[in-house]
């Protein structure tokens, strides 16, 4: 189960407080140079560093526990809040329940079609068929079971279209009296592994206003209209969200925007005012989740980067960290079923998308069996695999905090040393000095063979550079490739780039698929470092490539600059 970092900044206030209570005590006592008034500087601060926690503050006695239960209850896995709705809100939850117990589904209550829509009508409640999804996606349920909720009647005067999902959470409404009391029963009682609130709890109505002006009404209208989407709305405007879901927003690590219809499913959570709010504020990674096929009416002809600037045009320009796009191809036999009904693969133009200001990921991640889907597991695996890539912030707080404790336990002790009659050694450890660089993430036509080429002018790089508009005066680019590989899904993850006493060091971990049986097709996986000139040393320099797979350096060749 992953298990990712989290800073406790209590307890790093509490330990350096009293480590410079430590220090100034030690300076003081101590045979030394060092100005005595320092040292009780030092220890007047750590003290009111110690005080300055509130738990120390208000009751000091009772932090200790309360804090380290909490510290340990903080190593557990990731806080995921997903948003959207539809069937492809149910398959990536279907996958992430795997990976995490913290999982929270915020959902569109849009709906007014189907057994929904009559359901919204008749008993003046909210649209319960996605909530229903995500009830089934996020519970385990016995088989026959999730048949028995995903039964609709064909018979009856009243009952036929109905489902017995959704009468089920009818009923709950009405028992408990309000929706989402009723949702909340239901997870208590299909054993769902999470939370889920709809987007807001007011009776709202999606509107459209198309391109030649014409205004719609209501989701299933919306997604009938031949017409291109111009804007969509709420109505009222000023709908209110659930608390709840605000507090999971903002306590999650990762927010993960979509899949499902774009107009009617994954934009009209992200209109309520103050989720959008609420999800711009959070510290958490943002992810838009893009989808594999076109839909018929909303998206005809979108390509992955169409699909994104919708999504920020109607949100935020810097509402999404990171774009997953499915490079998966669709079987031909497939692509003509859905070609009938006018849907289409979507583009997977990771260049466009990088230009919108948005971090392009790419994997084979279609499920086809009948439909063409995303797949659950894949989707959940590539998101694991990701995961350092999102912590990454935190762990280098946590390294430079390590570092901070260290350096200072090693002068107390030192100083202790020194003030028991012993001599003062220092012995700095190299460890080389990270460099800042822009990774570039390609699949190339050619190197047949593993390779690796230093490039210092336009003329020398790759046409796959050309619209990075790379300064090479001021810039250096180095590119790995690993050659050959026999399928799609191959690729290459940057560890760092350190400056060290013997040269230039780039570190990189190897992608393999996900999963055997991907499309076999021949792909060429390059990667790009860009680094700026000012960082390296004038002269010639040596470059090593070190592999994580084959925990070892190769020296590569001798860079002149």
């Amino acid at each position: 189960m992953l298990r990712p970092y989290r800073q406790d900044p209590w307890r790093t206030r509490l330990i350096c407080g009293l480590g410079l209570v430590v220090f100034g005590i030690l300076i003081i006592c101590a045979k030394t140079n060092l100005n005595h008034w320092f040292g009780g500087c030092l220890v007047v601060g750590g003290l009111l560093l110690v005080v300055w926690v509130p738990r120390v503050r208000n009751q000091l006695g009772a932090a200790f526990i309360t804090e380290r239960k909490r510290f340990r209850l903080l190593e557990r896995e990731a806080r995921i809040v997903v948003i959207g709705g539809g069937t492809g809100l149910g398959t990536i939850l279907r996958g992430l329940k795997k990976i995490t117990n913290d999982l929270t589904a915020i959902v569109t209550v849009a709906d007014d079609g189907g057994s929904s829509g009559r359901l919204r009508k008749e008993f003046g409640i909210l649209p319960p068929g996605d909530i229903r999804n995500c009830l089934i996606a996020m519970a385990d349920l016995e088989p026959l079971m999730e048949q028995l909720m995903q039964y609709r009647f064909n018979g009856g005067s009243g009952l036929a279209g109905h489902n017995f999902g959704n009468l089920f959470l009818t009923a709950m409404t009405g028992i408990t009296g309000d929706f989402q009391k009723a949702i909340e029963a239901s997870v208590n009682v299909l054993a769902v592994k999470g939370r889920i609130f709809a987007a807001t709890l007011d009776n709202v109505s999606l509107r459209a206003e198309l391109q030649d002006g014409a205004m719609v009404e209501g989701e299933s209208t919306i997604s009938r209209s031949k017409t291109p989407i111009k804007r969509i709305y709420l109505e009222p405007a000023a709908a209110k969200a659930v608390p709840e879901s605000l507090e999971a927003i903002a306590a999650a690590d990762l927010i993960i925007i979509g899949p499902g219809s774009l107009f009617t499913s994954v934009i009209p959570p992200l209109l309520v005012t103050e989720i959008l709010a609420a999800v711009k504020a959070a510290a958490a990674t943002k992810i838009y989740i893009c989808n594999v096929m076109t839909q018929p009416g909303e998206t005809d002809g979108f390509s992955a980067s169409d699909h994104l600037r919708v999504l920020l045009e109607h949100t935020d320009p810097k509402l999404v960290d990171y774009m997953i796009i499915n490079d998966q191809e669709v079987p031909p036999l497939a692509q003509a079923i859905y070609a009938e009904e006018g849907a289409e693969p979507v583009l997977p133009d990771q260049e466009k998308v990088l230009s919108l200001g948005v971090r392009p990921v790419s994997g084979p991640l279609l499920n086809i069996n009948g439909l063409v889907r995303h797949d659950a597991d894949r989707l959940a695996n590539l998101l694991v695999k990701m995961m350092p890539m999102f912590f990454s912030r935190r762990r280098r707080w946590q390294r430079s905090w390590y570092r901070f404790l260290g350096i200072l336990g090693g002068v107390v002790g030192k100083l202790g040393i020194v003030a028991s009659g012993g001599r003062l050694r220092w012995r700095p450890v190299e460890r080389g000095k990270a460099l800042k660089f822009d990774f570039i993430a390609k699949n190339l036509n050619r190197v047949q063979e593993p390779a690796c080429d230093v490039y210092t002018s336009a003329e020398e790089a790759p046409a796959v550079l050309r619209p990075y508009k790379i300064d090479y005066e001021k810039n250096l680019v180095i590119g790995v490739y690993l050659g050959e590989r026999p399928s799609g899904g191959f690729g290459l993850t940057p560890l760092g780039v350190r400056l060290k006493r013997n040269g230039l060091e780039i570190a990189y971990r190897e992608e393999k698929p996900l999963q055997a049986g991907a499309v076999q097709r021949l792909t060429y996986p390059a990667a790009f470092f860009v680094l700026d000139r000012r960082d390296l040393p004038v002269g010639k320099l040596p470059l090593y490539l070190k592999s994580e797979e084959a925990k070892k350096t190769i020296l590569v060749q001798n860079i002149s600059l």
